[in-house]
């Protein structure tokens, strides 16, 4: 099989390299930004995790029309950069294949499937935590399980066809019947996780070690739970407060990536997690004053970047 990543972030490139390890497939990785992708042709690429580190060689280039018609395609971008993946994603995948998005946030499923088509769509949500170290190095804190949901219509077949694939490669998968539900969840989770580290510019563990911040990042959860048992979405866990801390906890010394965002001024992706869920709130006269809050803090810290 043939795979293109489109985004050669640290995601990205743990997808890539792990799904490149043994050869099996032939994976090309892709991104606008040239460094990246310039020293993984070069020399390969470093994954290092607890225990071990592990060199992958994908393929990699800066040139979309580099890549010959994929099999596989899996979005790794900012949830901002959608709409250029979904074209990027449309010259180099064939007519039936598949796009798998590994993004964060709500919104990233409809725009894909408005130019690829919906049946051709299937939604991922990862627990794993990466950072890019130095171009081609990259650091994760074990391996977590990816949950997969068919959008509209990818059908079972097409589903377990990618879980092989993954399974194959070493990187666990669990399949679930509802995307929205899994979507839903994992926005309720990390909108008091990535938008509270990154405005305090803590660790995940010391989330958990600080009562003010620890609060603050539950009652975002809340109301993330309660716009979408109003919107008639079933959440995945009865009780997402503590998933959020055993999430948190599994990845004590992890930076979340909107805290990465932050630390390198670059765009987050608040709008996508929290701004959804006041956007929906809203609509459905939920209060969603604390992710209210979070947004227009983030928001603000990015308007700074620029003083």
């Amino acid at each position: 099989m043939r795979i293109a990543v489109i985004g050669a972030g640290a995601m990205g490139c743990l997808y890539g390299g792990y799904l490149s390890r043994k050869n099996k497939h032939e994976v090309w990785l892709y991104d606008v930004v040239g460094e990246q992708v310039n020293f993984i042709s070069l020399k390969g690429l470093s994954i290092v995790s607890p225990g071990e580190s592990v060199m992958a060689y994908p393929r990699a280039t800066n040139n979309i029309n580099d890549i010959p018609k994929a099999d596989l395609v899996l979005i790794c971008v900012k949830a901002y950069h959608t709409e250029e993946a979904a074209m990027a994603a449309d010259i180099v995948g064939k007519s039936g294949s598949l796009v798998l998005t590994l993004q964060n946030g709500l919104g990233n499923a409809e725009k894909l499937a408005a130019v690829l088509g919906e049946e051709r769509i299937v939604v991922g949500t990862s627990s794993m935590g990466a950072v890019t170290l130095e171009p081609g190095h990259i650091m994760h804190r074990g391996l977590h399980r990816t949950h997969l949901a068919e959008w509209n219509g990818c059908g079972a077949a097409g589903l377990n066809r990618v879980k092989e694939v993954f399974s194959e490669a070493g990187l666990p998968v669990v399949l679930q019947d509802n995307a929205l539900s899994l979507l839903w969840t994992k926005v309720a989770i990390h909108s008091g996780i990535n938008a509270v580290t990154a405005v305090t510019k803590v660790t995940n563990g010391q989330l958990l070690e600080i009562p003010n911040a620890l609060q603050l990042a539950e009652m975002a959860v809340e109301e993330a739970v309660q716009v979408a048992e109003a919107a008639g979405i079933k959440l995945l866990y009865s009780d997402c407060l503590a998933e959020m801390r055993e999430f948190a906890e599994s990845l004590r010394e992890h930076r979340s990536s909107m805290l990465q965002d932050v630390t390198h001024q670059s765009k987050t992706e608040i709008d996508a997690i929290n701004g959804k869920v006041v956007s929906e709130g809203k609509r459905l006269g939920i209060a969603v004053c604390v992710n209210e809050t979070l947004v227009l803090a983030l928001n603000t810290i990015e308007t700074l970047y620029r003083t």
